[in-house]
């Protein structure tokens, strides 16, 4: 089996470096701020990400990364990845998930320095165990991943690359407009305790059209479409639902056009900073000193006196508390954001 790698930027010398992914989109792009700082600190050094094949074509977006490798699922393909990885005789790996299968690569391919965090029984299979840092747990987990890579940095948005291929392809998915688009993102992977009800995405968008004779372009997953539908619908004419007709690469596109987005605590979120476009992200009872959205034009709406990060996918609070935001708070939230971007980028959180 090959290796799958894939070349994402020009040729860089010397002996190469191993960085293995976590696994979901949200959490990949808190990573980057590190990886991003690591690259500054390194700038001729060789990176290669080892990712699940979801999150491939993100990495290939990110101008930090020299090569993405697919993680196979095990057996014959793990041991043919062993042996590419060894035959590329990395200098050093960081290991940014717990789990024990995470590590396993960089383990059996004898690379001489791994760093990671501890968890699952594997720290025997790490050269450095970097435990969490003192009060880990009142900052962005963005800084958990600046520790384990050995670097220092601060709050900085993500940042992908496109290519004109993808930009043109995001004007035919969005079509001709004379006015502006904003981007609404109803979903959440994790479940009705993180998704604020999509009617009141629709009701939000409704009053943002009036107020800026913008379009509202409706955004997530095929599993999504029904919410988006929701949405689009209620946003009235003109807006689109392009839930499920986009490749991953095709959505980071999309956001770029739009002036700015409305999401929940989710990946999505997260993406449309890395877009450089203004978020105003509506949170539950999740917390967002952890998990916000990162760099500067942001806003989070949050009526909750909770900060718990382990909740059931339909915690009852946590409902309750995004039920309490309403569409006027969030219509509001996006006009100041929006003129604020004109100035300094200030950051404004509401609730209790």
């Amino acid at each position: 089996m090959r290796a799958s790698p894939e070349s994402v930027s020009g040729e860089r010398p010397g002996l190469a470096t191993l960085i293995v992914g976590v696994n979901w989109l949200g959490d990949s792009l808190m990573t980057m701020p590190a990886i991003q700082a690591w690259r500054r600190a390194h700038p001729d050094a060789r990176l290669v990400m080892l990712v699940k094949p979801k999150l491939k074509a993100l990495w290939t977006l990110h101008p930090a990364v020299d090569e993405v490798w697919e993680l196979p699922p095990g057996g014959r393909a793990l041991i043919a990845m062993v042996r590419a990885a060894r035959t590329r005789k990395f200098g050093t790996a960081f290991i940014l998930p717990h789990s024990f299968r995470s590590a396993l690569v960089p383990f059996l391919a004898r690379v001489p320095q791994r760093s990671g965090p501890p968890g699952h029984g594997r720290d025997g299979m790490l050269t450095q165990v970097i435990p969490s840092r003192p009060g880990a747990e009142r900052e962005h987990q963005c800084y958990e991943y600046m520790a384990i890579l050995g670097v220092e940095g601060g709050n900085e948005a993500p940042r992908l690359r496109l290519t004109p291929e993808l930009a043109a392809r995001a004007g035919t998915l969005l079509g001709a407009s004379g006015t502006g688009w904003i981007a609404v993102m109803p979903g959440a992977a994790y479940g009705p305790a993180k998704r604020w009800p999509a009617e009141r995405f629709a009701a939000a968008g409704r009053l943002l059209k009036d107020r800026l004779k913008c379009n509202i372009v409706a955004l997530g997953s095929a599993e999504e479409r029904s919410l988006c539908e929701t949405v689009a619908r209620g946003a009235g004419p003109g807006s689109l639902n392009l839930a499920g007709q986009t490749t991953l690469p095709e959505l980071a596109a999309v956001l770029a056009k739009c002036a700015l987005a409305l999401t929940n605590d989710s990946g999505g979120m997260h993406l449309a900073t890395a877009m450089n476009i203004p978020v105003v992200a509506v949170f539950g009872i999740t917390d967002p000193v952890r998990t916000g959205p990162m760099g500067t034009a942001m806003r989070v709406l949050q009526d909750s006196m909770l900060r718990n990060r382990d909740i059931r996918r339909d915690a009852p609070e946590a409902r309750a508390s995004l039920f309490r935001i309403t569409p006027e708070q969030v219509a509001e939230a996006a006009m100041e954001l929006m003129k604020q971007a004109e100035g300094n980028g200030s950051v404004i959180f509401w609730g209790r």
